[in-house]
């Protein structure tokens, strides 16, 4: 098992089948809140799947936007994801 220490490069998130997030930094479970802080204070982190150790942060990220977006904290115009949207069109 490989020991992530304080400080050197981002803090490794490991996602489990269960949905849980595992800080190894500080060796305890996490929520997508937690990562939403650490994103805040500027720590920089990767989430990986237990399983696979393929990288999933940009999936975790979009969820915790669609999760700030639920919750009423709507900053993205309408006009803003319409463009976001058309960018994945593949024409």
């Amino acid at each position: 098992m490989k020991k992530h220490n304080t400080g050197d490069g981002p803090v490794i998130i490991k996602k489990y089948a269960n949905r849980r997030l595992y800080n190894t930094e500080t060796s305890c479970y996490i929520t997508r809140a937690h990562l939403a802080a650490m994103t805040r204070e500027g720590r920089d982190f990767k989430v990986v799947d237990a399983k696979t150790e393929d990288d999933i942060t940009h999936n975790i990220l979009t969820q915790i936007i669609m999760e700030e977006e639920a919750r009423g904290q709507t900053m993205l115009p309408v006009n803003f994801l319409r463009q976001l949207i058309g960018l994945y069109g593949g024409q």
